[in-house]
């Protein structure tokens, strides 16, 4: 296994940085849809994960590019979820309102099938340009609105596009050089001196609430806002808002074009990140062993079953070591995740329906914020199972 090829900070370049904590080798796409035997055999990666002194940046050290792939069986879609479509629907309409969005053309870097992209133009855009290579519209299916319009080509570069707003959600985390496509957002705005929203995977709250399971090999970078603010700034955007959405678990900033400016942040504040990073990797390590213990004494009471077959399940499974003795059942409501296996381990993914049938006394869920929307679907199901959180209950 190879180290990170520069082993200097994907945001800042500097070398200066400081372990965290080491996790046993993972799947390297957890989120590649891979039939049963291959996917217990899948390849994997180490994780080292580090800290930046110099900007708070959570980084993989032991991250290799070269064989984190993205083909066209990934499949991370989040909008089967009725709490994320409203999340979704919401911010659409929040964003096409505070930014005059209305009639317009917007585009979209690492779109997948252009599901926010809808949800944007049912808020008032006119026309939603996606830009994604690893989007198989014979295998997701195209989103049939009539303003959206997504295509398997690499976002445009400077000069051969031009609108006054343009987004990306939840792609610069996996980039070992994140900066130059948030040049080519900004270079998307600038002629309408327009908006660009961008928006990660929140690593501050990993560090602060001990969310471990969000550690996945295929995110190279864990962006805290000290670093996110930095990466914006070195591409020429001045940040106006930073937010944090979807019961914190989403980093987002807003931003226009400016001058780059590659100044450092603030000593304190990236002191105080890189304290509490430390801390989160000890936390981490004992937290792993104390879930192994607990997991144990759930099946004591009758089977266990697992609800959300996401980065932060599929990284669970394998850190537990899961198998079906340990885990009876792995469900997900996105029925283009049914009948594919889960990465590194012999278990395999089964629509809700299969609960009936096992009868678990214990659902884990793998993120909190659904919690209520597990406990409603169980219901209908007819299956009474207590149902704990794997992080933040």
């Amino acid at each position: 296994m190879t180290s990170y090829p520069t082993n200097a900070c994907p945001v800042c370049g500097s070398r200066e940085h400081e372990l965290v904590l080491t996790l046993p080798p993972l799947p390297v796409v957890v989120n590649a849809q891979v039939r049963q035997p291959a996917a217990a055999a899948v390849p994997r990666g180490e994780v080292e994960l580090v800290v930046c002194t110099a900007c708070a940046h959570l980084y993989n050290r032991r991250f290799d590019p070269a064989i984190a792939s993205y083909d066209a069986s990934y499949e991370n879609s989040l909008h089967f979820s009725p709490s994320f479509a409203t999340h979704a629907s919401e911010l659409a309409s929040l964003l096409v309102e505070q930014f005059g969005l209305r009639g317009r053309t917007v585009a979209e870097l690492g779109s997948g099938p252009g599901h926010f992209l809808a949800s944007l133009c049912d808020a008032g855009v006119e026309t939603g340009l996606g830009f994604d290579p690893s989007f198989d519209p014979d295998r997701l299916g195209a989103i049939h609105h009539p303003g959206v319009v997504v295509s398997s080509a690499p976002f445009p570069g400077p000069g051969e596009l031009s609108v006054p707003f343009a987004l990306s959600q939840h792609v610069f985390e996996h980039l070992t050089d994140p900066v130059p496509l948030l040049g080519l957002l900004r270079a998307a705005v600038v002629e309408f001196g327009g908006i660009v929203y961008t928006e990660v995977p929140n690593g501050e709250l990993m560090v602060t609430e001990c969310a471990l399971w969000d550690i996945i090999y295929e995110h190279v970078s864990y962006f805290v806002p000290t670093s996110l603010d930095l990466a914006c700034r070195r591409a020429g955007l001045s940040v106006s808002q930073s937010l944090r959405l979807f019961g914190d678990q989403f980093l987002a900033t807003i931003s226009a074009p400016a001058e780059i400016d590659e100044s450092l942040p603030d000593r304190a504040a990236v002191e105080a990140a890189v304290d509490a990073a430390g801390a989160f990797g000890l936390a981490a390590a004992a937290a792993i062993e104390r879930f192994r213990s607990d997991l144990d004494e759930y099946n004591r009471t009758g089977p266990v079953a697992l609800w959300g077959a996401g980065s932060k399940g599929m990284s669970f499974l394998n850190l537990m070591e899961a198998d079906h003795d340990s885990v009876a059942a792995v469900v997900d409501i996105n029925p283009r995740k049914s009948g594919y296996g889960v990465p590194g381990t012999a278990l395999e993914i089964s629509a809700p329906e299969v609960l009936r049938d096992i009868r678990p006394t214990t659902v884990l869920i793998s993120n909190p914020v659904y919690l209520r929307e597990t406990r409603a679907q169980l219901a209908t199901l007819g299956v009474e199972a207590e149902v704990r959180a794997i992080w933040g209950s």
